[in-house]
């Protein structure tokens, strides 16, 4: 239908600006290269100096919508572990890839394993986001989301 064609190329545009804000630009700069491997360090380090990056909201944010594309795309991802499994795998692939570029050709970007707990919690709130429109929906019987899937 249209608008599962509309929804599945918004998700297209979506992970293109997901790549494009994380991965993006490409910047030859000297080999820096940063590793935080403590969960909530910087999270928690911020809170105490009573200073609320606007990067943990933007962290949540940035894969929020994941966890809403997902389960609406995909019948099979509407288990909330797959979804979180995905989204895991996906923010992890990003530091991962930052990681490799600030060791190969230099980056300003870094490997925070806060980013990837962050990414992951944003996915999970999109995924219950989805879940309370998913039951407004049936309950007053507005659409089928049954047969969304992009595979039928």
């Amino acid at each position: 239908s249209l608008l599962r064609r509309f929804v599945f190329y918004s998700f297209i545009y979506y992970m293109i600006n997901v790549i494009k804000l994380t991965l993006l630009p490409i910047m030859f700069i000297p080999f820096t290269v940063s590793v935080q491997l403590v969960p909530f360090y910087f999270v928690i380090d911020s809170l105490n100096s009573g200073y609320i990056a606007t990067a943990y909201l933007q962290n949540i944010i940035l894969l929020l919508p994941l966890g809403v594309y997902l389960p609406l795309l995909f019948q099979r991802l509407r288990n909330l572990k797959l979804t979180i499994f995905v989204a895991f795998l996906t923010s992890t692939s990003i530091e991962t890839i930052q990681l490799i570029k600030g060791l190969t050709i230099g980056s300003h970007r870094t490997f925070n394993v806060d980013d990837i707990i962050l990414n992951t919690f944003g996915a999970i709130l999109g995924y219950f986001i989805f879940k309370i429109i998913f039951v407004i929906l049936k309950k007053f019987n507005l659409s089928s989301l049954d047969k969304f899937d992009v595979r039928t």
